[in-house]
């Protein structure tokens, strides 16, 4: 396995955890204590959003004045936000400058699709595999390799969904300041390429046996199901996806959400390999809902058998990216006995479509 200076990588991933929350660096400099928040942080068009501005605890909204960040124009409070896309906006409250924040805005919220079977909670279970490879990473096809393997072996494909982080090399066309984020998130368990991970906190692999992935698999693997299941809506704009979720849970708990947005079919030559059909990759990473904490979005507590539904929003950042080849990963975490959010449920959901709840089918 090649070992690559991973604290470049990390370095790298800490500039683009930067850029992903928005802290207005290439811009007016943060300063002071003032905060501005927002009612929404997706919205549809047309929608009027409203901003408060605190000073240690205090609002002092009237005596602010709001920015946004396109033309650095100040702006009426509150705010009709006319044409879909990103929007970002700042607060000047005397001396002080407020952070960036963001605002998301997509030609429509989708609407959930009905709930086949609201009483039923027994959902299919699968693990997160996350590819950390890159297109001159000479070692990275034997990994491919594997996971084709995996995949292709009975009784494996429906465990798991894949998601290919490319941060070995930053001018692979499947690169992404998202993927540097979560290849970050896994720390010194990716010491190297290719690494795999599983789920957000279990020990990574550097094994390219497909023997050995499946044993990963099966030791996280829940036959008896998942603790919650997800279903999804989305639609997808010029700059922006929107994400309509809904978590059902099995077991009572602390719950998060978060989305992926994933890309299929892209085209570049792959080191180690004169095989061309590793030459078309697939599950690319491309764009993040959250990345801190990556592990998404507070649901706070769901008791057993109720749901909570959450709006997100997902960025399409170049128009290098294939819309008709994009897909949205949703994934949902619970609080463990270690105080920490590992992933429970997982579902997929395509541009401009629409996903239930995955049950178990009853034998």
């Amino acid at each position: 396995m090649k070992i690559t200076k991973f604290l470049a990588l990390m370095c790298a991933a800490t500039l683009a955890f930067v850029g992903c929350e928005g802290s207005g660096n290439d811009g007016p400099q943060a300063s002071g204590s003032a905060v501005l928040t927002v009612d929404k942080s997706v919205a549809t068009m047309g929608d009027t959003i409203t901003f408060t501005v605190t000073n240690e605890g205090v609002d002092v909204t009237a005596e602010s004045k709001i920015y946004n960040k396109d033309g650095y124009q100040e702006i009426t409070n509150p705010f009709v936000v006319e044409a879909d896309g990103l929007y970002e906006f700042y607060a000047v409250y005397g001396t002080s400058i407020t952070k960036t924040i963001k605002v998301s805005v997509a030609p429509s919220i989708p609407e959930l699709p009905e709930d086949d079977d609201p009483t039923n909670t027994s959902f299919n279970h699968r693990v997160l595999l996350v590819d950390h490879t890159g297109t001159m990473c000479g070692y990275c096809p034997l990994m491919m390799e594997a996971l084709r393997e995996v995949a292709a072996t009975e009784g494996y494909h429906d465990k798991f969904y894949e998601a290919m982080s490319h941060t070995f090399n930053n001018d692979d066309p499947s690169w992404s300041r998202s993927a540097e984020v979560v290849t970050a998130h896994y720390g010194a368990l990716v010491s190297g390429y290719p690494s795999l991970t599983f789920n957000f906190y279990h020990p990574a692999s550097a094994s390219y046996y497909a023997t050995d992935i499946k044993s990963q698999i099966d030791a996280l693997w829940k036959a008896d199901g998942a603790d919650a299941g997800v279903m999804a809506a989305t639609t997808g704009g010029n700059t922006v996806v929107a994400v309509a979720a809904e978590v059902k849970a099995k077991v009572t708990g602390d719950y998060r959400i978060t989305a992926w947005l994933l890309e299929d079919d892209i085209y570049a030559p792959q080191s180690g390999t004169s095989d061309e059909s590793f030459y078309t990759h697939n599950n690319s990473i491309r764009h993040i809902a959250s990345s801190d904490p990556i592990t998404g979005f507070d649901l706070g507590t769901i008791e057993a058998g109720a749901t909570a539904y959450k709006e997100m929003a997902l960025e399409i950042q170049s128009a290098k990216w294939n819309k008709e080849k994009l897909k949205v990963l949703v994934i949902v975490t619970a609080r463990n006995s270690s105080n920490r959010y590992e992933i429970v449920a997982m579902n997929i959901c395509p541009i401009n479509g629409s996903v239930k709840y995955d049950y178990k089918i009853q034998k």
